[in-house]
């Protein structure tokens, strides 16, 4: 059998993939930890209120009783969710364990929670909507938002020593 000659050497692939991944001297992103707290301070109150007011929750968003039975025990499931994500993600966070992965699927859970949430959940609440709703579109705007930006800059997250520091954005010499 004919052997045949490889179209790059291993000192040709090394060069090329020798910048890929995280830049070991990129600077600190100083805002990463007050994001990501921005984050589990607005989802842990809602994933307690989806928990212990799902049935008070349901019954606002439909009048049609089999449709409220329906969606409390979606709600209710939907709070024990986010207790997940967020315990799973502040976990991953502080132990760099698979840290970017794991956001781009928070990004694309929250991206498509929001989409669904916008045909299932609230339709009715779409036709006559109320500064109620409107605001908390725009906070789930604004937490999907924040996880984009933590995805983007994965590879810029402070040291570990200085994951929860909140006032990592007032330091001088990161």
């Amino acid at each position: 059998m004919k052997q045949e000659k490889p179209l790059i050497t291993a000192a040709e692939l090394d060069a090329l993939i020798a910048n890929w991944g995280s830049d070991a001297n990129a600077p600190i992103d100083k805002f990463y930890t007050a994001r990501l707290m921005f984050n589990v301070l607005i989802m842990l109150p809602f994933a307690i209120v989806l928990l212990f007011n799902s049935t008070d929750l349901a019954q606002s968003l439909s009048l049609d009783p089999i449709y409220v039975d329906r969606v409390e025990h979606y709600l209710y499931f939907r709070g024990w969710f986010m207790l997940l994500i967020v315990a799973i993600g502040v976990y991953s966070y502080l132990k760099s364990w698979y840290t970017a992965i794991y956001f781009s699927f928070c990004f694309v859970a929250g991206s498509v929670n929001f989409v669904s949430d916008l045909f299932i959940l609230f339709p009715e609440r779409l036709a006559h909507p109320t500064p109620y709703t409107t605001l908390s579109l725009i906070v789930r705007l604004i937490l999907i938002w924040v996880m984009y930006i933590s995805v983007k800059n994965a590879n810029s997250m402070p040291d570990a020593k200085d994951r929860l520091n909140p006032f990592l954005m007032f330091k001088r010499d990161v």
